[in-house]
């Protein structure tokens, strides 16, 4: 019997390239976006596109009994969707905070949510959270962002131990830079959201360096082989940084005293 999968942030970047990888190795992929024309397109290569915005637990509840009615299981839940906010902490507005928390963070919690009942009754599943490098490593103008990517790896650790005697393993994915459309996204919101002068030194600085770093990455392929053998391996690990900038960052992060590195990413905003 095939092994069946939901994918949030499906119709684009690492939720994509996902869903393609399953299918095409057999697994019922329910592909899920809140772009219902571009999640459509996934029926090219045989996913279930379903709209579901991870805001609202009654879409992801949908999707899961649908996958039970039909198929009898949820082996695979991929808490993908997000998106990025490049901002200072003051420049980014109070509505602002509350919406990437409500994407980034509370959706993971309504995909989580929405699978567990299944997988304890059925005493197996996969629960993949994608976090990023910032779920480490903070700098200028990533505050907010790795806030919620903070406080994921914090729920993925404490659910992992919580699970694992039901059989249910829990991991993250850490994507460093790749080139995907949650750079446009974060660049501009960057780009529209300046309001303090005070901050020009560095948020331009910012928009520079990590500017140039996105040009150079890869696409998202790397990633999303990551997140393959964290779906598919028999004994997955608990985390899985996701290509070689993510290594150094964390690196740089815990063994650094925090004075040199300060010092480090305000001489690369000043460049």
């Amino acid at each position: 019997m095939s092994k069946v999968a939901i994918i949030t942030g499906a119709a684009s970047g690492f939720g994509l390239g996902l869903s393609k990888e399953l299918a095409s190795r057999g697994w019922v992929v329910f592909a899920t976006d809140r772009d219902s024309a571009a999640v459509e397109a996934t029926k090219s290569f045989g996913a279930i596109p379903r709209r579901a915005d991870v805001t609202i637990p009654s879409d992801l509840s949908a999707v899961v009994q649908e996958a039970i009615a039909d198929y009898g299981s949820v082996d695979l839940m991929v808490a993908n969707a997000g998106y990025g906010n490049f901002s200072s902490v003051e420049e980014t507005t109070a509505e602002e905070v509350r919406r990437i928390f409500e994407v980034n963070f509370f959706g993971v919690e309504n995909s989580i949510r929405s699978v567990l009942p299944q997988m304890r009754k059925q005493r197996s599943g996969r629960i993949i959270i994608t976090t990023s490098v910032v779920a480490h490593v903070t700098l200028v103008g990533l505050g907010w962002y790795s806030a919620t990517k903070q406080a994921l790896k914090a729920v993925a650790n404490a659910l992992r131990q919580e699970t694992k005697w039901l059989g249910i393993d829990v991991c993250t994915v850490e994507p460093g830079t790749s080139k995907t459309g949650f750079g446009s996204v974060a660049f501009e919101l960057l780009d529209s959201g300046r309001a303090v002068g005070d901050y020009d030194r560095v948020m331009t600085g910012l928009n520079k360096w990590l500017g140039g770093l996105y040009r150079i990455s890869p696409g998202p392929d790397k990633v999303v082989k990551k997140m393959l053998k964290a779906a598919t391996s028999p004994r997955p690990r608990a985390h899985y940084p996701a290509s070689w900038d993510v290594r150094a960052f964390k690196i740089a992060f815990y063994l650094l005293p925090k004075s040199w590195l300060d010092a480090v990413v305000l001489w690369l905003a000043k460049r």
